[in-house]
């Protein structure tokens, strides 16, 4: 029986596992309390893998959150500005009480980091939306409309901010997915493949169909990694060349 080749990167791993399960549904065997509590212990690592190589997302949504409620800061600050370049009126006049306002804070809280940006813009949309300054917002088209998006985002923000210090909090008290993903790979490689060979050769009417298209996918997985390592090699060999 193939292998997973040592070199076989989480997601590689992962594959690799999601397939094994997959075929297990369409080659079952039954009677074979090994085999079984194997395919479970297997079942469970993967799904364990699956959520930590997920949880790396959150960091990307964050993020996006993040880039969102940017566009809507500075949108608030577009617009009060352009009002206040407006030929001198009642309107202008309110809106240079609102410019004052926001520049307590400054358009660059965008700019800086996650916290003191969420900290500035939930202060700064409360002091606009004090009471005395309703017809304020209200001389200005839209700028209600943009605090209420800013409202959202920040909102949204907030939620991923979230879920991303748990996903953090959970990892510290767990093993990494790398880690993980040995464990998997050494159950795959010296639990699952030795015994699915030596029984294909003992029981093959029962055993060595699931044995052969788990043997070739596991294949299948290798031949890519092999390219991928080659197409990194070559690469590599570009660098240096450019270099010298």
């Amino acid at each position: 029986m193939k292998k997973i080749h040592a070199n076989a990167i989480t997601n590689e791993t992962v594959e690799a596992c999601q397939g094994i399960i997959e075929l297990s549904k369409k080659y079952p065997i039954t009677e074979d309390a090994y085999y079984s509590i194997t395919l479970e212990k297997l079942t469970g690592m993967s799904n364990e893998l699956i959520g930590k190589v997920n949880a790396g997302w959150l960091n990307s949504e964050l993020k996006d959150k993040d880039e969102a409620r940017d566009l809507d800061l500075r949108a608030i600050f577009y617009e009060v500005k352009a009002k206040c370049m407006r030929r001198p009126s009642a309107a202008q006049e309110k809106a240079l009480h609102i410019n004052e306002i926001l520049n307590r804070y400054g358009i660059k809280i965008a700019e800086e980091s996650y916290s003191i940006e969420s900290v500035g813009v939930r202060a700064m949309l409360s002091d606009l939306n004090a009471p005395e300054l309703e017809e304020h917002v209200q001389a200005i088209p839209d700028l209600k409309q943009l605090m209420d998006n800013l409202e959202q985002s920040q909102a949204g923000f907030d939620v991923s901010a979230s879920k991303l210090i748990e996903d953090k909090n959970e990892r510290e008290n767990t093993k990494s997915a790398s880690v993980v993903a040995q464990e998997l790979k050494n159950i795959i490689n010296n639990e699952l493949l030795g015994y699915l060979g030596a029984m294909a050769k003992v029981n093959p009417a029962k055993y060595k169909p699931f044995a052969d298209v788990v043997n070739t996918l596991i294949e299948s997985g290798n031949n890519k990694l092999r390219d991928r390592m080659a197409a990194l090699k070559r690469k590599k060999e570009k660098v240096d060349l450019k270099l010298n």
